[in-house]
């Protein structure tokens, strides 16, 4: 999923080239999702049927940012110890 990918390029040095195929496409769907700033140049190294491909992430954006933010869950609760008195309502 392209959210996974986000998250694991967020702490990257930027920017960032990336060459396998599945990567690209990623690159590709987050940069439409205006999530990262990327470059994807066209051309026969970005056929959508070859293995390899280019392309340059630079970063991301403010909703990228934003949108990992949200996507996590939030901290535990944290642990009681013993029971609860049954007379607490």
């Amino acid at each position: 999923m392209s959210l996974d990918y986000l998250a694991r390029i967020e702490k990257a040095r930027f920017p960032l080239v990336v060459r396998h195929s599945h990567e690209v496409d990623s690159v590709r769907l987050l940069k439409a999702a205006e999530l990262i700033t990327a470059s994807v140049p066209r051309g026969t190294l970005n056929l959508a049927f070859s293995d390899e491909g280019e392309a340059v992430v630079f970063g991301l954006t403010e909703l990228g940012e934003r949108v990992l933010r949200q996507s996590r869950l939030p901290p535990e609760a944290p642990l009681r110890r013993g029971r609860p008195r049954l007379d607490d309502d």
